[in-house]
């Protein structure tokens, strides 16, 4: 995958690291972003104590936080997608997150349709449905004009996963289109369909 350049001001060495990701889930709210499926991860921020304070700070923030947001690729991680914030305010930090497109991809695939992504404070073993009401943010995601690279290395690395598990080259290509089509069709489903 080709990396895409993305210009961090990295304040300290522990911002150059990937925040672990240790669960994440889907949300989707009425009048959200056309109630499309945001993915939320839950960060292991026993390390970042400046994530759980920007969270916090941003709750009573009387003006929404800035971002910047660039996806892209840390050199020499092959098999995976990061997304490189630099928030501006409430604070000012940086953080990447790092997705296993074969694992995760299905998190930057909503990310990408849903235009956004909820970050969430935790530890090993946190999930959604234990604490549905502790304090998130959501990241609003532009178009950065990541999707067609995406979309090249979703299907190359899914195409790869099904060969390793036995299939020949054109089964594991027809079964890396039918699998991206199902999660694509999932990832569209919006809170208002539903109510209709």
């Amino acid at each position: 995958m080709k990396s895409q350049r993305t210009e961090l001001h990295l304040r300290n060495a522990y911002e150059r690291q990937p925040v672990r990701i240790v669960a994440d889930a889907a949300v989707s709210t009425r009048g959200l972003s056309g109630g499309r499926l945001i993915p939320l991860v839950i960060l292991d921020t026993s390390d970042r104590p400046d994530i759980e304070e920007y969270i916090r700070i941003h709750q009573t923030a009387e003006k929404p936080g800035d971002v910047n947001t660039q996806w892209g690729q840390i050199e020499g991680h092959e098999g995976t997608a990061a997304l490189f914030l630099s928030f501006i305010r409430p604070a000012e930090m940086t953080m990447i997150l790092e997705f296993n497109v074969v694992k995760q991809g299905i998190l930057v695939e909503q990310a990408l349709i849903g235009k956004g992504l909820y970050i969430q404070a935790g530890r090993e073993g946190d999930r959604l449905i234990k604490d549905p009401d502790r304090q998130k943010v959501l990241i609003e995601i532009g178009d950065t004009g990541f999707r067609p690279i995406w979309d090249k290395v979703f299907h190359k690395q899914m195409e790869a996963h099904f060969r390793s598990e036995g299939l020949d080259r054109h089964e594991a290509r027809r079964a890396a289109r039918a699998f991206i089509e199902e999660l694509r069709n999932f990832g569209n489903f919006r809170m208002r369909d539903i109510a209709q």
